[in-house]
């Protein structure tokens, strides 16, 4: 049996890939767009037609920006970043369906807490929004044995199951004393989870409990430097690990991105101890996966089908692409594999690909070194790039995504 037969056969209604949602657009077709002032610039070359929205968000703006399938603007929010004011980014935008009730949320870098002087870590507070846009919660962690109450979350994922059951991500610096070889102790920065109904933490994850992890660090591109300086040389706890996504299975597996191992590994959510279940890619990987298949830094594994869909950075060659495997995780095989070159584009970091329909994918660039290019709806049967969104300036983007 496959991988989705067997522990993936649907996603919950709080996933982030393809499960039919209300549609944003029917809600807002008799609505004026609402376009904010001062809100990055953009082309939008071609269309689609699909009748849901694209959701993109941007790792240095406070901008977030919703576009139907014409590229139209339906909704947006900018807000100015000054020396003074201390504010970060807008991370992560996305919408949720609960009980029939529409949510969006975002990440809210405010600007309050420490980020450990690590590019890659935005710490704050989600932002949770009614169907209309009006904010009506912040949710930071709650008190467990490895966090204080209102310790804060970081921008990379988010999933909300109903209003008051979530699980939330973030990062823990820490002296440990499991890493091979500095038994003393040393800093890390680990990866850490939490679970939370009704204001009660039910599950957690913290990646420090599981000292394999630490062997499976490798710095493959400036991006990475220092992630496996477990000396403490240049960086007073590096982010070895580097989680940056997460979608549930219907058993209850949480599926996550680890940037920094170069692997997805499945987690088991009904455990206290032994919680990772399986590994695919990096240097862990479990299912047999070649040098050419295994994915490298890469970002936003999302279930597809009878398929885990990953944005393959490609950090250790230079070239990024789509990537999809179809496993077994009982006997740890890997059943089929697909894989679409993006020709010579590459993007560094952040980015996401999803599975629209037939060979189609929506693609956020992240940060590409080649062009302005934020956003593309791909054929990849035809090659034919159906929809383009090019940024008036070069910026990163965190996330393109497209929700029904």
């Amino acid at each position: 049996m496959t991988l989705i037969h067997k522990i993936l056969g649907g996603l919950l209604a709080t996933s982030l890939a393809l499960l039919p949602l209300c549609s944003c657009a029917s809600q807002t077709e008799s609505v004026e767009p609402v376009i904010a002032d001062g809100l990055v610039g953009f082309t939008v070359e071609g269309e689609t037609d699909l009748s849901g929205n694209f959701y993109l968000s941007f790792p240095s703006n406070r901008d977030l920006i919703l576009l139907d399938g014409k590229g139209n603007i339906v909704w947006s929010k900018h807000e100015e970043i000054s020396a003074s004011s201390g504010l970060g980014s807008f991370w992560d935008f996305k919408k949720h369906e609960v009980d029939g009730e529409i949510y969006y949320s975002y990440h809210d870098e405010t600007g309050t807490y420490d980020n450990y002087g690590l590019v890659g870590y935005s710490p704050g507070e989600r932002v949770i929004l009614d169907k209309d846009f009006n904010e009506i919660k912040r949710i930071t962690f709650e008190a467990s044995d490895v966090v204080e109450q209102g310790a804060p979350l970081d921008g990379h994922d988010f999933l909300m199951i109903d209003l008051d059951h979530y699980i939330l991500s973030g990062y823990i610096k820490d002296t440990v004393y499991n890493v091979p070889g500095y038994e003393d102790g040393t800093n890390v920065t680990s990866s850490y989870l939490q679970e939370v109904k009704d204001g009660q933490v039910v599950w957690d994850f913290n990646s420090a409990d599981y000292p394999e992890l630490y062997e499976r660090t490798a710095a493959v591109s400036i991006s990475m430097v220092g992630a496996d300086d477990f000396a403490n040389q240049v960086i007073d706890g590096p982010d070895y690990i580097h989680f940056n996504s997460m979608q549930i299975a219907d058993d209850g597996t949480l599926v996550c991105s680890f940037r920094h191992i170069h692997a997805i590994m499945g987690l088991d959510r009904t455990a206290d101890s032994q919680q990772i279940l399986w590994t695919l890619s990096g240097a862990g990987d479990e299912f047999g996966l070649s040098e050419w298949q295994k994915s490298s830094g890469q970002h936003y594994a999302t279930i597809d089908g009878d398929y885990i869909t990953v944005f393959d950075n490609g950090n250790a060659s230079g070239s990024s692409r789509v990537v999809s495997y179809c496993i077994d995780p009982e006997t740890k095989t890997l059943e089929a594999f697909r894989a679409y070159s993006l020709g010579n584009k590459y993007s560094e970091a952040c980015g996401s690909a999803q599975h629209l329909y037939d060979e189609v994918y929506v693609i956020g660039w992240g940060a590409p070194t080649q062009d302005t290019e934020c956003m593309s709806v791909c054929d990849f049967s035809t090659g034919e790039t159906l929809m383009t969104v090019k940024l008036d300036n070069p910026m990163n983007t965190y996330r393109c995504v497209y929700y029904d």
